[in-house]
């Protein structure tokens, strides 16, 4: 069975305020065969999302519109769902909920977010 294969069934859902950037993702990810939920682009948005459909893996932005997003993580960790860090925020500077987490910087290539995603979330 072929990676991509595998992948076409993981649901990625895109926890992202800049509209920009979350289509960018959303297209990238679709591109290459993962199934996009959103993007959401506020921490309870996101926490509705995931009580509705657990995704398989989450793209998540650090702070949004409503304030960070250290309470999804939370919540990600005790369903033990992975998720990426994407931010403009240097990595030592994340609160420290989010530090042990795979990190995307921003801007990021799209090579760097299927790379990343691919590690995380093939598993």
């Amino acid at each position: 069975m072929m990676a991509g294969a595998r992948l076409s069934a993981k649901k990625i859902l895109i926890v992202e305020d800049s509209y920009l950037i979350a289509e960018s993702m959303s297209q990238t990810i679709a591109d290459v065969g993962f199934a996009t939920v959103g993007p959401v682009d506020t921490a309870d948005r996101a926490m509705r999302e995931i009580e509705h459909d657990v995704p398989d893996g989450v793209l998540l932005d650090v702070s949004l519109r409503d304030g960070s997003t250290v309470a999804v993580a939370k919540v990600l960790r005790q369903l033990r769902v992975p998720f990426v860090v994407v931010s403009a925020y240097a990595h030592d500077t994340l609160p420290a909920e989010l530090r042990h987490a795979p990190y995307l910087a921003k801007p990021m290539s799209e090579t760097e977010l299927i790379e990343t995603i691919r590690r995380t979330f093939e598993q």
